[in-house]
């Protein structure tokens, strides 16, 4: 015999009893998300970053992974990329190494943030709460109609990138108030000399001659032109002289120095760009337009020195600070107590 078949109060408390124990899952697998996110990855002098943390510094390091692979190995991105071995580099663990020196790095500038009250809390937690406030703030704007600097809403990458360089640079600006009545003339101007061709190099004039033609057969003459005045060793009016006046070549002599030329000027900055590259005596290469071709020769290009001293002491302050303060991420790196949740961080993926 058949057993009874279920009534419709049997099966709708089945029904309920399904929906229940799915909602209970779908509880639990929550929670234990929200768990795994608040997991530490690693501790840098008792910082604690977690998953989530990580995982956000990981993201970022996605790009420079698959182009290191591809460049070393020429591994092409495929749907097992980030587990593959090549030559015993697998790109996940690359990843997750590359981040953890990454987030070590910032933890440790932060550390002196908040050593010095640039910052009171360099968790990812209120990094997430400066985010949204900051956003919410914007967004208050736009609906009052109000001006705003930058984007209508920060995404998180490009806001804790602007937050940290700019409390970085608050940093550096702290360092050099207490610090700048105390630095002499013998240690800034030992910097002056070890910085000076890098930093304050004040650039070159050139000498040049700007030599025309006009026709049709502008470019093919100045082709010749220059020939014959390298082949012949001649100065340009030399060989203007040599040549028939029908030719039409004429020659301007003239110095270009950048800095007392307009901003605007993209002309100006496109032969200083050129010449930059030329040495004395070579030709430019010819350009023509519809009424003919020119190119230029440069004759001398004129070393215009440095700024003096006195001059940039301001900025060598902040120099000596930022060098000073490069050293002391360094060193506490070099002494920062780093401990590593293995299991952990192998669960860590994108």
């Amino acid at each position: 015999m058949f057993g009874k078949r279920p009534t419709a109060r049997t099966f709708m408390l089945l029904l309920f009893s399904l929906v229940v124990a799915t909602v209970m899952i779908a509880v639990v697998l929550n929670m234990e998300m929200r768990a795994s996110a608040h997991e530490v990855v690693l501790t840098i002098d008792d910082e604690p970053v977690t998953v989530q943390e990580f995982q956000f510094f990981l993201r970022q390091n996605k790009a420079w992974t698959t182009s290191y692979f591809k460049q070393k190995y020429n591994a092409d991105y495929s749907e097992d990329f980030w587990t593959s071995a090549y030559e015993g580099e697998t790109p996940l663990d690359y990843a997750r190494q590359k981040t953890v020196q990454d987030v070590t790095r910032i933890k440790t500038e932060q550390s002196l943030m908040k050593q010095h009250g640039i910052i009171q809390d360099g968790s990812y937690a209120s990094f997430l709460r400066d985010l949204a406030a900051e956003n919410e703030t914007r967004q208050e704007k736009v609906r009052e109609g109000q001006p705003i600097y930058g984007p209508q809403q920060y995404g998180a990458d490009s806001f804790y990138s602007y937050t940290q360089s700019m409390n970085y640079q608050r940093l550096i600006d702290t360092l050099v108030k207490q610090t700048r009545n105390s630095l002499g003339d013998e240690e800034l101007k030992a910097l002056y000399e070890e910085v000076k061709a890098d930093y304050f190099h004040l650039g070159y004039a050139f000498v040049y001659e700007k030599v025309t033609a006009s026709g049709k057969e502008s470019f093919h003459t100045l082709n010749t032109f220059q020939e014959l005045v390298l082949s012949e060793k001649l100065s340009v009016e030399e060989a203007i002289a040599r040549w028939s006046p029908s030719t039409g070549v004429e020659v301007q002599k003239d110095t270009l120095d950048i800095d007392t030329r307009s901003k605007d000027d993209d002309g100006a900055r496109y032969l200083h760009d050129v010449l930059m590259s030329t040495q004395p005596g070579e030709f430019t290469a010819i350009q023509q337009d519809a009424e003919g071709s020119m190119m230029f020769r440069l004759l001398d290009t004129r070393d215009k020195g440095y700024a003096p001293y006195e001059q940039v002491k301001a900025s060598l302050v902040q120099l000596y600070i930022q060098k000073q303060l490069e050293q002391q991420v360094s060193q506490k790196l070099h002494d920062a107590n780093i401990r590593i949740n293995e299991e952990v961080l192998r669960s860590v993926s994108f």
